[in-house]
């Protein structure tokens, strides 16, 4: 089979080693698939796939330790070790079995694991003080997304992706903004011209009763009143960032003068903003993506 080998093995498969560049057991190919094929490209990025247990396990399954990529479908699923990631030459590891029983099941599972690797290197670092504020809302989200009996939960599976912008990430007393994101046609747009005055329904405050009332709302309501309800949710998120007892720290408690929330259309979001912010990081909200204790 020689080099042509390469041209059947993708991102994501899993190849059985027995001591080839001194491989031993299964690994996962992690390189791009592109430079898989592609004979210029000489070596081969490769994971190995490990078996996770009890908490570690539920941790990765809720995608809340980006270490660990998930391969494979159902209760069954292993997962590619990304902190143990090794690069070989493609020459010693020519004709090596793959393991059949991973593949992927749609392209969105492939585009998944493609994420988690990207995931992996690509993380935006947040500053240490500035973390202490953001944790309460990646707690609140990765407790409630896939929780259907939480209001909070139900709703943020309609949310594509938070994204965190800051005026300026190396300068203490900075600003963040809060974009919730929701997936196209949760939203619903606004006419240029207002017919009716807005619906003047009083609005809850707090996240878990804005939540109920989105999920409540049906497409016959009033456009002002939903949008209203999504933007009051985004705000509520926003004031979930608050560092608690870590602000009693000077640095922690300076480092941020102001969380606001904004909430956007997936198909709509600016590409500028999306060049100011990062995604935060509770994996991939909505199908899929997200993460606390919403008290």
């Amino acid at each position: 089979m020689g080099k042509d080998y390469f041209q059947d093995l993708r991102q994501g498969s899993v190849v059985q080693y027995t001591g080839q560049a001194d491989l031993h057991g299964a690994h996962v190919v992690v390189s791009q698939t592109c430079d898989v094929v592609l004979a210029k490209r000489e070596y081969l990025q490769l994971a190995p796939l490990i078996a996770l247990e009890g908490s570690e396990r539920r941790q990765a399954l809720k995608h809340e330790n980006p270490r660990y990529a998930r391969v494979g479908q159902g209760e069954d699923c292993s997962f590619a070790d990304l902190a143990r990631i090794v690069s070989v030459l493609k020459d010693e590891v020519l004709d090596v079995p793959t393991v059949p029983g991973y593949e992927f099941a749609t392209d969105d599972d492939e585009r998944d694991f493609g994420l988690a690797v990207g995931r992996w290197f690509g993380r935006f670092a947040v500053p240490d003080e500035v973390h202490f504020w953001l944790a309460p809302l990646q707690k609140l989200v990765r407790s409630k997304y896939d929780k259907p009996a939480s209001p909070i939960g139900r709703v943020l599976n309609h949310v594509s992706e938070i994204r965190v912008e800051s005026n300026d990430w190396n300068s203490p007393g900075m600003q963040l903004t809060i974009h919730v994101i929701v997936a196209a046609g949760r939203l619903p747009s606004l006419p240029d011209e207002i017919a009716e005055p807005p619906d003047q329904r009083r609005l809850p405050t707090d996240a878990n009763s804005l939540a109920e009332k989105i999920d409540e709302s049906g497409p016959g309501d009033d456009p002002f009143y939903a949008n209203a309800l999504w933007t009051g949710l985004a705000e509520a998120l926003a004031a979930k960032c608050d560092p608690g007892k870590a602000g009693e720290s000077e640095a922690v408690s300076d480092a941020v003068s102001e969380v606001i929330g904004e909430v956007y259309s997936d198909d709509e979001f600016p590409l500028a903003k999306v060049r100011r912010s990062e995604q935060l990081d509770i994996d991939f909200l909505s199908p899929p993506v997200p993460f606390g204790d919403d008290s």
